[in-house]
């Protein structure tokens, strides 16, 4: 594929955003990671020569998304998740977009996420004398995630 990602191709991102009703709630420099997982049940099968064990597909678990930046001004997300700390499920389950960005701007993947909630939000440690930034990263919870378009 001339200029372009082939299947193969390994993708490779800038930029990370969530967007809630299209509009871009926060944007962040690192992904930590996405991960999703579905617990295996035993099943015990017996036939007259033998017993099987068999394992299958289980219980789904919640996928979770863990977001880092360096720390703003904006209020978006801690407003997201004050309402979680608040006990307003309502409010705070939220069907959003994880978009990752190329360096030229344009996004590589997307993933719905749907009835997501921040269930933490961590501010790093930070020295007054030292010259870091301070970081802020987020554990998203969502009920389903589907990877929906490059």
């Amino acid at each position: 594929m001339a200029g372009g990602l082939g299947a193969g191709d390994a993708l490779t991102a800038s930029r990370f955003s969530i967007t809630i009703d299209g509009y871009e709630i926060a944007s962040f420099t690192e992904l930590q990671g996405i991960t999703t997982e579905v617990k295996p049940v035993e099943l015990m099968e017996s036939t007259d020569k033998e017993v099987i064990l068999k394992k299958l597909p289980g219980k789904a678990e919640p996928a979770t998304i863990v977001l880092k930046r360096g720390k703003n001004k904006g209020m978006e997300l801690w407003a997201w998740h004050e309402a979680v700390l608040n006990g307003d499920i309502v409010a705070a389950r939220k069907s959003c977009s994880l978009v990752m960005y190329a360096t030229d701007g344009s996004p590589v993947a997307r993933y719905h996420l749907e009835n997501a909630w921040p269930s933490k939000l961590e501010i790093g440690a930070l020295k007054a004398s030292a010259n870091e930034v301070l970081t802020e990263s987020v554990t998203i919870v969502s009920e389903r995630i589907q990877r929906v378009s490059a």
